[in-house]
């Protein structure tokens, strides 16, 4: 009865035959055999691991690095998925150009496995077109540097050039279009195409298998010498493809097994490098202490792209960095370096290199059927993996040990600072606007600050620690060929406000020295009226150092305090006398002050404080700090009004608050 029902079951679906033939299923030895389980099974982590990352993955240029960033940072185990995938890719490009290079040393390449060799040489150009497309859907600021460079190499193309790069963009730019057709290219196009050539590839390999095991089995039939003649140039060729066939239930599940658990090894390896190579060497390796675990595990997350400036750092995946090191070979000579392939003739490593190249390796199983032609292709596949080897080294050689990429390395770390700037922005409470990632950098304290000061007031104010002051690590120094002003490094400082009380501070280049005020009404006061007050009523300074506390207090501040009938806010009778023990009222409006100042100076009510640096910058000669009554041949006539009204603006209220509160040390920190 159980007989007749697999009869039945087998003649109306097959399924017996089919398990009979998976439980009897025989299998070529050899070490390409291994690489192939191992490619197949790194393709299937990319698989799994791509559907999960497209599921939330946003293909928009204002939410596609965000959406990165959740996986990577919000999305319990994103990190993970991220490595995963990323290292799966590259280490399979790895293991089908070792398969291809195997497939040559060994001979495996020639009939009747022509086709094998085709198909995985396909398999290997894909692979490399996945990364390719991969490198932009990062939306990262290098992917996006880097990915536009070569798409512009289409333009090279005459006639069908320009309208290929604009299918490819979509548009003129790169922008939101562009991102969903390299999300199509990389997952139905290369993925797809991928998968239906992996297919192709284990049919045709199985074919020649069963081909080869045919043609021995007729050889083990005693067939006579002069029959192995007349097919000889099949079975002489068949001969060096191996032909012991062992069933895959035994040994070999165990074997392919080990590969499979070997690849996930070096995978996950890859996504915790990282931490490894710190606690191997922690003084060449770092991680990243003040952010979160996951910012040093998986796949680096760099800044967020900005289309409106480009990145000139930006460089290429691993696999294309021999290419991109032969693209920009340099040849010494009297005049210096010069670029073997300079702008308009970079289509010829790009495009007529690289196509004979590929025609070569296309030709190679034809070659290869003659015995010389066989070792001519060792000989020539071996000189090219050497000179790729050697390329790709020289290309990383070249950009972090020459003296003269010293810029390159520079635009590098900035980058690095950038990214971790990004990340540390997007956990902050508030999260990420509408508007994107790139918003929070580019209203950013920490990173806008020096550009706006080195653009605006670098030409007049130096920006460097005071003597015998250690630099703060927050705060690089400035450049300033032509000092005019004090030194605002740091300005909010009890230090740095003490140095107007100072007799030999207030005359050097770092408050008046280089300014009108050097032979002023406050240098003369404090070299003379404040030493007598000193002397007389403060001996032991301590007068003097509370005044000093209640400006440093107002330094602190965001706004002035507020002033009621019943007194002024945190202050007490006490610390508003010491503005009369002093005289300030004579020159400076302060809290409580009833009597207008007999010279007008700045308005010390909330000195240096975030509504008193605004209001400094915006109109320096408001009635507030030094108005009209000073006169131009007294006042502070070097500093311009950056900001009078919208339309004579020459900073943005946006841009003159961000300049203050980098200059006060005001940005949010990740705890």
């Amino acid at each position: 009865m159980q007989n007749l029902f697999l009869q039945w079951l087998d003649e109306r679906t097959g399924i017996p035959t089919l398990y009979n033939k998976i439980r009897n299923w025989m299998v070529p030895t050899g070490c390409c055999r291994f690489l192939s389980a191992m490619i197949i099974f790194a393709f299937v982590l990319q698989a799994i691991t791509g559907v999960f990352l497209w599921a939330y993955y946003s293909p928009n240029a204002l939410s596609a690095w965000e959406s990165l960033f959740f996986m990577q940072f919000i999305l319990p185990g994103g990190w993970m998925i991220r490595g995963i995938h990323h290292f799966s890719a590259q280490l399979l490009t790895v293991l089908l150009g070792l398969y291809l290079l195997g497939l040559v040393f060994s001979g495996k390449y020639r009939s009747p496995k022509e086709f094998v060799f085709w198909s995985a040489f396909i398999l290997f150009l894909f692979s490399l077109a996945s990364s390719l497309t991969g490198d932009l859907l990062s939306w990262t600021l290098s992917g996006f540097s880097a990915t536009l460079v070569r798409v512009r190499f289409l333009q090279m193309i005459p006639f069908i050039g320009e309208p290929l790069f604009r299918i490819v963009c979509g548009g003129t730019e790169f922008g939101t279009l562009t991102i969903p057709r390299f999300l199509v290219l990389h997952i139905l196009i290369f993925g797809g195409g991928f998968f239906a050539v992996m297919i192709l590839w284990r049919f045709f390999d199985h074919r020649s298998a069963t081909l080869i095991r045919q043609c021995f089995d007729k050889i083990s039939e005693n067939q006579t010498k002069e029959n192995e003649t007349e097919t000889s140039a099949d079975k002489i060729s068949a001969r060096t493809c191996g032909y012991r066939w062992v069933p895959f239930w035994s040994s070999e599940v165990l074997k392919c097994s080990l590969a499979w658990i070997f690849v996930m090894a070096v995978v996950l390896i890859l996504v915790y490098r990282q931490p490894i190579l710190h606690a191997v060497r922690p003084d060449l390796f770092s991680v990243h202490k003040d952010l979160p675990r996951e910012a040093s595990l998986g796949v680096h997350l760099g800044a967020p792209a900005d289309p409106a400036s480009f990145y000139d750092a930006a460089r290429p995946e691993w696999s294309f960095r021999a290419l991109y090191h032969f693209c920009n070979l340099k040849v010494k000579s009297e005049q210096g370096e010069i670029d073997v392939f300079p702008g308009e003739r970079k289509y010829i490593p790009i495009f007529i290199v690289t196509g004979c190249l590929m025609f070569y390796v296309v030709l190679i199983p034809i070659i290869g059927r003659l015995k010389i032609g066989h070792y001519f292709n060792i000989v020539m596949v071996l000189f090219l993996f050497l000179s790729v080897c050697y390329l790709t080294y020289a290309s990383y050689r070249h950009d972090y040990s020459d003296p003269l990429m010293e810029s390159f390395r520079q635009d590098e770390a900035k980058a690095e600072q950038i990214a971790k700037r990004a990340v540390e922005l997007c956990l902050a409470p508030d999260g990420i606007p509408p508007t994107g990632a790139l918003t929070l950098l580019q209203r950013d304290p920490l990173l806008q600050g020096p550009i706006l000061y080195t653009q605006h007031c670098a030409v007049c104010h130096p920006f460097k620690p005071l003597d015998e002051e250690q630099e703060h690590p927050d705060f690089k120094p400035i450049p300033c060929e032509t000092p005019k002003g004090p030194n605002l490094y740091n300005p909010i400082r009890k230090k740095w406000i003490e140095g107007f009380f100072d007799v030999k501070q207030i005359r050097n280049d770092d408050y008046f020295g280089k300014t009108k005020f050097a032979s002023g009404t406050m240098v003369g006061y404090v070299r003379g009226e404040l030493k007598e007050i000193s002397n007389d009523e403060d001996e032991d300074g301590k007068l003097l150092d509370q005044l000093i506390d209640i400006l440093y207090s107002d330094a602190q501040r965001n706004q002035l305090r507020v002033e009621t009938p019943n007194g002024v806010e945190g202050l007490t009778e006490e610390q508003l006398e010491l503005f009369v023990t002093f005289n300030c009222g004579q020159c400076h409006k302060f809290y409580a002050q009833t009597e207008k100042p007999v010279i007008q100076a700045p308005d010390l009510r909330g000195y240096m404080s975030r509504d008193w640096m605004i209001g400094i910058i915006s109109d320096p000669v408001s009635t507030r700090f030094y108005g009209p009554a000073i006169g131009k041949d007294k006042g502070n006539d070097e500093m311009p009004s950056f900001y009078l009204s919208p339309e004579e603006a020459v900073m943005s209220r946006e841009e003159i608050e961000t300049l203050v509160d980098w200059l006060r040390g005001k940005w949010y920190r990740f705890q």
